[in-house]
């Protein structure tokens, strides 16, 4: 059973004394999935911690909420998810998160700041992290304020240890790794000047499905399709979108394949050989919006 230890409890007494104003979060858990045992017992993991930090800091209130995420994760912001046990090296990362919160002003270098201020469209952060890695806690702290200063950004930090079947997928090697839109990636630690500098210079082509998917969803698609206009090709993880399991997503992008239809119909005409190819994969409700 994951439980806070005795130095841990004191800790988060002492902050929740320090607060000026109650915090509400969210604990985000994913549908029950009867096949998947382990992933059943972290979210009781996590239920377990929740419930515990509620009764050690008073002022910390946490509502519990059923999404389509893949994994449970705290919802310390919209933009900011934590599915990592905040315990051991994590703790001190997690509760200045949560304090950074009730800040009027985020602390970032200039450079930092403006950089940011010069991103307007969203992007996607993984970092992967392990529970007793030294450096990953500066990760987070590095990360964490940019986010809080930019909505754009949202940013995911995962505990590679205690999710494996991720961080296979991502093909993570160590501890802490971040991720750019599925694509770019540094090892070790990084600067918040550098990680700023990549995000504005980066190539929309590259970007990741979770990265046009939020662009989509804050009603910008019609910037998808005039970016895959000006570089004449279809961007590969648009094809995610157009098979994406939620409706909703699909039909977005169905919105962007109307807008490329009247615009340039040669490229959306590109199309046709790709999804003939992934038709027999796709589920029967997937199949019927690919032939529409």
């Amino acid at each position: 059973m994951t439980a806070f230890e005795d130095k841990e409890k004191q800790a988060i007494k002492a902050w929740n004394q320090a607060l000026e104003t109650p915090i509400s979060i969210a604990l985000d858990l994913p549908e029950p999935d009867e096949t998947d045992s382990g992933l059943e017992s972290t979210a009781n993991d996590f239920k377990t911690l929740a419930d515990t930090l509620q009764v050690l800091a008073p002022e910390l209130v946490i509502s519990l909420k059923t999404s389509e995420l893949p994994r449970p994760a705290f919802s310390i912001t919209d933009n900011i998810r934590f599915s990592a046990y905040p315990i051991r090296k994590e703790l001190d990362p997690f509760l200045s998160a949560l304090s950074q919160t009730q800040s009027s002003k985020v602390e970032l270098a200039e450079p930092v700041r403006a950089g940011l201020d010069r991103l307007d469209i969203p992007v996607h952060l993984k970092l992967y992290i392990a529970l007793f890695c030294p450096h990953c806690p500066v990760m987070v702290n590095t990360l964490v304020p940019m986010a809080l200063y930019c909505r754009h950004i949202h940013l995911e930090i995962i505990d590679g240890s205690l999710f494996e079947d991720a961080a296979k997928k991502d093909r993570i090697l160590s501890a802490p790794c971040l991720i750019l839109d599925n694509d770019f990636r540094w090892t070790g630690a990084v600067s918040a000047e550098e990680i700023t500098e990549i995000i504005n210079d980066r190539d929309p082509s590259l970007m990741g499905m979770e990265t046009l998917k939020n662009i989509m969803e804050q009603g910008d698609a019609s910037w998808i399709a005039q970016q895959m206009m000006s570089q004449n090709k279809l961007f590969d993880a648009f094809i995610d979108l157009l098979c994406h399991p939620t409706w909703s997503v699909r039909l977005g992008a169905m919105v962007i394949i109307e807008e490329l239809t009247e615009s340039s119909p040669a490229l959306a005409l590109q199309l046709c050989p790709v999804l003939i190819e992934i038709f027999d994969t796709q589920d029967v409700p997937v199949q019927g919006d690919l032939l529409y």
